[in-house]
């Protein structure tokens, strides 16, 4: 059984992302191992496992159940922008949690409008605001808000186009 981190911590790709994933999803008493390895002291390392992470968020959401306030936590103390992304995104790939963190909604609507976040964080937390608020939906008045009172020229394409679909979503559910 070969060891995650010595498979981490060098210059991977997705071919190594996805190799990981397949032994944890072929063996998932492995997953704590790779978790761990979230919070190795090698940057690269933590964010490698972060993305392998990720990536089995998407196959096994079920392993990740109980550690959805740990993994909100874990996102927004994180500084390194790669690695909060890829945080969201796991959270993303799960199921919202009654009662709402309101802790975490106020962190993503704060960072879906912060030009200090990358425009994947702003679209995947503009997401994450918006899951929310379908399991809130009084919630979602207080999001189509923020979203119209965003100035569409100062993000990037990308952000406008979040911005469009959700605020085209809510919309259509009213």
């Amino acid at each position: 059984m070969e060891d995650f981190r010595k498979v981490l911590e060098g210059n991977i790709g997705r071919k190594h992302i996805d190799w990981i994933v397949e032994q944890v999803t072929d063996s998932p008493a492995r997953f704590d191992e790779l978790y761990a390895l979230m919070d190795d002291e090698d940057i690269q390392t933590a964010w490698h496992a972060t993305w392998a992470c990720e990536k089995l968020s998407i196959k096994q959401p079920s392993l990740y159940i109980n550690k959805v306030d740990e993994l909100m936590q874990r996102a927004m103390q994180c500084l390194h922008g790669g690695t909060r992304r890829l945080l969201l995104n796991i959270l993303l790939h799960l199921p919202v949690k009654k009662p709402i963190n309101v802790e975490f909604l106020d962190f993503c609507l704060h960072r879906m409008l912060s030009s200090s976040e990358t425009a994947s964080g702003q679209a995947v937390c503009m997401k994450l605001a918006y899951a929310v608020g379908r399991k809130e939906p009084e919630l979602l008045g207080e999001l189509q808000a923020y979203l119209e009172n965003m100035e569409p020229e100062y993000y990037t394409a990308a952000v406008q186009c979040a911005r469009n679909h959700i605020l085209k979503q809510i919309r259509k559910e009213k």
